[in-house]
């Protein structure tokens, strides 16, 4: 344990599997706690879903390795009466509890939140759900496709007209929804610190997409229909949109404000005069003859490869960003600076570090997640050791 760390003096016991769940705990882990990850037979269906390169150490896939590096496995069968004696000696002992089983299998195993509240008054319980704890679809299996990109309204504010869909398989939703319930738990443990007593915190794949939407959200909130998403090539807002270079590299604009970022972006492509077409000459021209104005961006664009665009964007002070691709960002020289990789232990390779830092501290050799039920000894015996001294 690290004892510099922000989370060294908290304990978490998680439930969890797949990915929400678990990067709450891999999250709280990073940042100093003690996370007990529970798991019976097999242990974590995530362990072999995602393919390991041919040269790994490691037994599990490398998304397993970024969102359970850290934990303790302990092997427990929830199913027999020692199973559950396990668990509820490890929850007397904890301060946090994630789980993102269903409300009815919690509720069956004795793990709902009325009789966790009188049980442990002093535990902050965490559920992460698809779509919450009441409704007519609580028990609803949900993933992230389904509850933060298809329900929620993301998807479809991410496809424009006339095309299908995009499957996203990467559990961008769980990470989001995650990274919420870290915060909700965070905001009950302070508030623990003063009155002494836990909460029932919540987090939902639904909830989370929609608020990632609290602009369109709102406006559908008062019967206004939002903005349909545009093709790029008829996009109300050139200076904002996405272009390709000689090289074909897709790169995005961010001049959002079109009056503030029109002429630097006119400069870098060699064409300052059309600072003063009547055409394009403030935001509400360049709206209205969008297609115009991006037809000649796109054909400036495409005369020079991206590195060169790169070097030109930096004289003229152009506001940009390279679509990147995971390979590329994992040789980016910027993300390195900014603390993004941590190297697992026992060679098992790099892994992408939790978004935040904390005092400009950057993590270099961290453990690797930890085989099913690795540790089920040592935090037993841990517990024995514990309850003994209290007695």
């Amino acid at each position: 344990m690290n004892e510099q760390a922000p989370l060294a003096r908290i304990r978490v016991v998680e439930l969890a599997h797949w990915v929400a769940g678990p990067a709450v705990g891999g999250v709280l882990a990073d940042w100093g706690a003690d996370v007990i990850k529970v798991e019976a037979g097999h242990g974590d269906a995530m362990r072999h879903l995602f393919p390991k390169p041919s040269d790994s150490k490691s037994d599990h896939s490398p998304m397993f390795s970024a969102i359970n590096r850290g934990k303790r496995s302990v092997g427990l069968d929830l199913a027999t009466s020692e199973g559950r004696s396990g668990l509820d000696r490890l929850l007397d002992d904890a301060d946090v509890f994630v789980t993102n089983l269903r409300p009815g299998a919690l509720e069956r195993l004795q793990l709902g939140r009325t009789e966790m509240a009188a049980r442990y008054p002093r535990l902050v319980f965490c559920s992460l759900t698809a779509y919450g704890w009441e409704g007519p679809d609580r028990e609803a299996a949900g993933y992230d496709l389904a509850g933060f990109f298809a329900r929620s309204g993301v998807l479809h504010q991410l496809t424009p007209p006339g095309t299908a869909p995009a499957p996203f398989s990467s559990g961008l939703g769980d990470m989001f929804t995650a990274m919420s319930a870290v915060a909700g738990i965070l905001a009950a443990l302070t508030e623990r610190h003063h009155t002494g007593r836990g909460r029932f915190v919540e987090a939902s794949l639904l909830r989370t997409g929609m608020w990632a939407l609290a602009g369109e959200m709102s406006m559908a909130a008062n019967g206004k229909a939002p903005k349909p998403v545009a093709n790029r090539d008829d996009n109300t807002t050139p200076l904002f949109n996405l272009y390709r270079t000689a090289d074909e590299r897709w790169f995005v604009l961010v001049g959002v404000e079109a009056d503030r970022h029109r002429p630097n972006v006119l400069a870098a492509i060699g064409r300052p005069e059309l600072a003063h077409d009547r055409l394009f000459i403030d935001t509400r021209s360049i709206m209205n003859n969008r297609r115009e104005f991006i037809a000649i961006l796109d054909g400036c664009f495409a005369l020079r490869t991206l590195a060169r665009w790169r070097e030109i964007f930096a004289t003229h002070d152009v506001w940009w960003g390279p679509v990147q691709t995971p390979l590329e960002v994992g040789a980016d020289p910027q993300a390195a600076a900014a603390g993004a990789w941590v190297q697992l232990a026992n060679e098992a390779g790099r892994s992408v570090e939790a978004p935040i830092r904390f005092d400009g501290l950057t993590r270099s050799v961290v453990p690797d997640a930890p085989l099913v039920g690795q540790h089920t000894a040592e935090v037993l015996a841990e517990l024995a050791a514990r309850t003994g001294r209290a007695g």
